[in-house]
């Protein structure tokens, strides 16, 4: 990192405030311990994982608004906006105040900002370009696109740039006005342009502007506590440095034949031979060795750490624990959904629509699913309470229950209506006699 007075311009740094590098003795991790702990800590790559996997199935959608006074998007393939899925997009802080003021929203199924997302961009298909994103966040706190505009096209390709080798370029007041990029195989950093860059990130609390805060660096030293104990337990196992047992001959033996015995005696019984049975040649007795039981004290620190590291990374316990019940265990998932994935989902459908969706049209947003499961319960309740007071037509009823709309001028008639009519009917009145 380049050492630049302020005074003088534009300048580097690494990650987060230049002044802020440790704190009461405690040093900052820099991104290599971070990328080492993913890469050789299981309990850090479980979080990490399942949080990139769960973000990258959520599905991101194209929609078009129509204000007062605009015509419908023209030249591409839409879709009717069910009043569900427009209430949900109404109830999304990132469009609240935008679709406020829309006249009509409608879904386009076909348009080259989808294919952009869902193509091959240097070996990276849709799904994988999410996932990398999101180990990126969650292992370094940002993840960086880089977008290469075309001739024809607004942006040719999309290429995941390591969040290790890209530094932001700050000015006098420290706010991000471009940004440098080492490629793994030139050795020498290259300039990109603000606009051509979108930075999904955490912010960090001491540099929220354009510093980056992962999870992993607020749990770092309890994974390397955790590290600690699997190279100590390693260690173990390669060389205990303690015996077993030691077997005392009643006569005396020479040195010569000492070394031979217990020769013979790990020959037979080391490695596949361990519980055989011994019959001594000769009189003797074998003493057990003792040792304080000290292996309940790792168990419980291994615990510990996975539960402090599902903390830091928004994991429940329960989907970690092979002893959650089954209600526990959709409780843990919706809580997930709300309070771990959404965010994320939130963050980079927020950057998409800033720097990306821009470049196609200013009428056009990009919106993901809504990852939180609904009540399915109280759904079906809620559409049958609507069905029985009569307030929902056909179509609404087939929208809600997942069907498609029926062809113009084609209708169901439904046996069991008809014969609900005629039951519940009021009997003729008879005929008055003259």
């Amino acid at each position: 990192m380049e050492h630049i007075d302020k005074s003088a311009g534009d300048f580097w740094i690494s990650v987060g405030s230049p002044l802020l590098t440790s704190t009461a003795g405690r040093s900052i991790p820099t991104d290599s311990q971070l990328m080492l702990e993913y890469l050789t800590n299981d309990l850090v790559y479980t979080c990490a994982n399942w949080n990139a996997a769960s973000v990258a199935q959520v599905p991101f959608r194209l929609y078009a608004i129509r204000r007062p006074g605009q015509k419908l998007v023209s030249g591409f393939s839409t879709r009717h906006v069910p009043a569900k899925t427009l209430a949900q997009l109404k109830g999304n802080p990132n469009f609240s105040r935008t679709l406020s003021r829309a006249a009509e929203v409608e879904e386009i199924t076909e348009h080259p900002l989808l294919n952009l997302l869902e193509k091959d961009n240097d070996g990276l298909n849709g799904y994988q370009l999410r996932y990398m994103t999101g180990v990126y966040m969650e292992v370094f706190g940002g993840a960086y696109w880089l977008l290469e505009p075309g001739p024809f096209d607004p942006v040719r390709r999309i290429k995941v740039l390591p969040t290790q080798r890209v530094l932001p370029l700050r000015n006098n007041d420290l706010a991000v006005v471009g940004y440098k990029y080492m490629p793994a195989l030139t050795g020498a950093w290259i300039q990109l342009d603000r606009q051509n860059v979108l930075d999904f990130r955490f912010p960090a609390v001491e540099d929220p502007y354009g510093g980056r805060h992962a999870p992993l660096r607020s749990a770092y030293m309890q994974a390397e506590l955790a590290a600690k104990f699997a190279m100590y337990e390693n260690a173990l196992m390669d060389n205990r440095a303690r015996v077993d047992g030691t077997f005392i001959p009643k006569d005396q033996l020479t040195k010569t034949q000492a070394e031979r015995a217990e020769l013979l005696w790990n020959q037979k019984f080391g490695g596949e031979g361990n519980g055989r049975v011994l019959v001594a040649q000769q009189a003797g007795t074998f003493v057990p060795a003792r040792y304080p039981p000290t292996d309940l004290g790792p168990l419980e620190i291994s615990r510990e750490t996975l539960k402090r590291l599902a903390h830091a990374f928004g994991v429940p316990e329960a989907l970690l624990s092979k002893d959650a019940t089954y209600a526990n265990m959709q409780a843990s998932l919706t809580l997930y959904a709300r309070q771990t994935i959404l965010p994320r989902v939130l963050i980079l459908e927020q950057k998409l629509n800033e720097m990306l969706t821009p470049l196609y049209g200013d009428r056009l947003f990009l919106a993901a699913e809504n990852p939180v499961p609904a009540d399915e319960t109280f759904e079906l309740e809620k559409t049958q309470i609507a069905i029985r007071a009569g307030v929902l037509t056909q179509a609404e009823i087939r929208r809600a229950m997942g069907f498609s709309d029926l062809p113009p001028l084609q209708s169901i008639s439904n046996p069991a209506i008809a014969a609900d009519a005629i039951t519940t009917a009021p009997a003729d009145q008879p005929m008055a006699t003259q």
